[in-house]
């Protein structure tokens, strides 16, 4: 098989998986099913089962994608306000709101009996990006690795807590407050 070749086959699986997870969008985990998936796609289950081992597979790794694509979305917005804090803090939940659908679908997958183990086990790699992030807060503000990562670690449980129970106020209070803190460690 050609370079080229191994490219489309590439570039085809991820077509799969992004109208997986556009599928997914619309219809949720639990009313989600590979039949009505390629019903609604045009998609052929032989075609499917190709790229993907079983169903489980199928979700899982369009719930990674989702996320990913997710992920890399919030930090850059995070990334790109490094020298606005306030800025960050003022703007985040609205960045966050146009996602909220697609993290709601994500902490569906990842907290699913069936599928959680294994699309957690597939998502660690996000850690990656938290690293990278705590790396940039130690440089740029002379803070300790345990006070990135608290920081960190701090904004994803806020953003949690927002997707799921859909509560901005008490979600900008959160994230008010700890902009005060973060403010006097600085």
């Amino acid at each position: 098989m050609t370079f080229v070749e191994k490219m489309q086959q590439i570039d085809r699986k991820q077509e799969i998986i992004q109208t997986t997870w556009d599928y997914m969008k619309k219809h949720g985990l639990m009313n989600s099913s590979v039949g009505t998936l390629c019903k609604e796609t045009g998609l052929a289950q032989s075609s499917l089962y190709h790229w993907f081992s079983n169903k489980e597979d199928v979700w899982i790794s369009a719930g990674k994608y989702g996320l990913a694509k997710v992920v890399t979305k919030l930090f850059d917005y995070t990334f790109s306000h490094t020298d606005d804090i306030a800025g960050f803090f003022i703007g985040f939940l609205d960045e966050v709101d146009k996602y909220k659908d697609e993290l709601r679908l994500a902490i569906q997958i990842t907290t699913s009996p069936l599928f959680g183990e294994r699309m957690r086990e597939k998502s660690r790699s996000f850690r990656i990006f938290y690293q990278q992030y705590a790396d940039k807060l130690m440089e740029k503000f002379g803070v300790s690795e345990v006070q990135a990562n608290v920081f960190i670690y701090s904004v994803i449980a806020i953003v949690m807590d927002y997707v799921i129970w859909d509560d901005k106020d008490l979600a900008q209070m959160l994230l008010d407050n700890l902009h005060k803190r973060v403010t006097k460690a600085i």
